[in-house]
């Protein structure tokens, strides 16, 4: 359902929970005649399930039918339409994917837009550890967002901003005190990561350029990747691919991108990571350059997940690129840039 612009959810029971009631925007009953229900029960239960005739009428009578009665008929007081002749209703469907196209329309469902003229002016999340900005922090980024930079040097300035940022996303785990004897038979007081099951998932395809300094500060680290893409149409992100490891719920993870404007595809992300069993407090985002309506959003929708940056920048565009920013991070990184987009 990641990215859905509408959800069906059904079932005989739809109507029972009122939790559930409260979610749904319109509540359709699709009501059959008795006779019409009796003929299919018979069909199904004598040709798929071998049952005799007998057999099949005295359920229907003693068990389906007052249960129907009792249970399923009083919902359709919460119906908002009631639809007769089910699927062959053809007048009726045609009238609920035209309310539905028509509220569509009216709410607007450009997610980015909305994220993109929220939280203005409220201070940055706790949530937020953003790299000190040091000498060598800021002309690490003087490289990078230098328009003249060449590819080679971008990538070389790159994965040493990016060793930084990963290092200091890994001092945000859980460290326990522990005591090693050196060589000179002196005992010293250090640390050691609560946890060695740490997996690195990168939103492709520019969050996978940040998997090579995962790999070299951690050892034997296990990757996973998720392929969130930019539909042309609406301009929104959809989820295209997922491989994550299967016991990924008992790892501290650290979910990576390049670049953060809105906020969407790192919220699809995070969202699918919940999805799969990961305790909110076990992610780390970790990004190269974030614009701060994006940590906003991610904050707002996931206060638990730490959010680890080298750099804030104010304002994104109406492309939702980060202004000042760095451009394409990947187009550059991987030199498929149009040679008039910077």
């Amino acid at each position: 359902m990641y990215g859905a612009n509408v959800i069906i959810f059904e079932g005989i029971l739809t109507f029972h929970s009122s939790e559930v009631l409260k979610l749904l925007d319109m509540k359709i009953f699709v009501d059959t005649d008795p006779d019409i229900r009796l003929a299919r029960r018979l069909k199904r239960d004598i040709s798929q399930r071998g049952r005799d005739l007998k057999g099949v009428l005295k359920q229907y009578l003693n068990m389906v039918k007052p249960s129907y009665a009792n249970y399923i008929a009083p919902t359709m007081a919460h119906a908002d339409i009631i639809v007769p002749r089910g699927g062959e209703n053809k007048v009726a469907i045609a009238l609920i994917v035209q309310h539905v196209h028509t509220q569509l329309q009216l709410r607007g469902f450009k997610l980015r837009e909305t994220l993109a003229n929220s939280y203005k002016d409220q201070p940055m999340p706790e949530s937020l550890h953003l790299l000190h900005p040091t000498p060598q922090i800021k002309g690490l980024h003087t490289f990078i967002r230098c328009k003249n930079t060449s590819r080679d040097e971008f990538i070389f300035y790159s994965k040493r901003l990016i060793r930084l940022v990963i290092e200091y996303a890994l001092s945000l785990f859980p460290f326990k005190a522990t005591c090693v004897e050196t060589p000179q038979g002196v005992f010293y007081e250090g640390k050691r990561m609560e946890s060695r099951k740490i997996c690195g998932v990168s939103i492709l395809r520019a969050g996978e350029t940040m998997e090579q300094a995962v790999c070299d500060v951690c050892k034997d680290i296990r990757i996973g990747k998720i392929l969130i893409q930019t539909n042309l149409k609406t301009g929104e992100p959809e989820l295209y691919y997922l491989r994550l490891p299967k016991d990924i719920k008992d790892f501290k993870v650290i979910l990576m991108d390049a670049t953060v404007a809105t906020g969407a595809a790192a919220m699809m992300a995070i969202r699918v990571l919940l999805d799969h069993d990961v305790p909110e407090q076990n992610i780390i985002l970790a990004s190269l350059l974030m614009a701060e309506i994006g940590v906003h959003s991610i904050a707002y929708a996931f206060p638990k997940v730490k959010i680890v940056t080298s750099a804030l920048d104010p304002e994104i565009n109406s492309k939702f690129y980060v202004i000042p920013g760095i451009g394409n991070f990947g187009d550059r990184y991987f030199g498929t840039e149009p040679s008039d987009e910077y």
